[in-house]
């Protein structure tokens, strides 16, 4: 058996979408754009996304949005298609294995902008066990 992993690091296009599936089970898309630059070339790539029933409750759980920087690891699968101007295209779509942020949160995810809240000078939060099973970040 042979297959094609890929990392991605890019922005998404749009917010995912969770759905049902055929067999009543939940999964989520997303397209991530990805910017390569080579000397004064830039190419933009755009990648369709989609995840499994455990990605999908992750994404709900983690309130990604259009705009985020993330990275995204999984499975390649190219698939070539027609347009309407009997144009060949091809299209990237990757079977999402896993994926985290990158990078801080947009000022525009934070309603006080990029800023720390004060915290008393010298002190520490302890840490805590929050009970969240799948490590995600709150």
């Amino acid at each position: 058996m042979a297959y094609a992993n890929i990392n991605l690091e890019g922005r998404l296009v749009n917010d995912p979408e969770i759905k049902v599936g055929k067999n009543e089970k939940e999964f989520c898309s997303f397209r991530v754009a990805v910017n390569q630059q080579y000397g004064a070339y830039e190419n933009a790539s755009f990648y369709d996304c989609i995840g499994d029933e455990r990605v999908a409750n992750r994404l709900r759980k983690s309130g990604l949005v259009k705009g985020r920087l993330i990275h995204v690891s999984g499975g390649l699968m190219l698939k070539e298609y027609t347009t309407k101007d009997n144009q060949t295209r091809t299209a990237a779509n990757v079977s999402i294995h896993d994926w985290h942020f990158v990078g801080a949160k947009p000022k525009s995810e934070n309603p006080g902008g990029n800023e720390m809240p004060a915290r008393p000078a010298g002190k520490a939060n302890s840490e805590e066990y929050v009970g969240d099973p799948d490590d995600l970040p709150l």
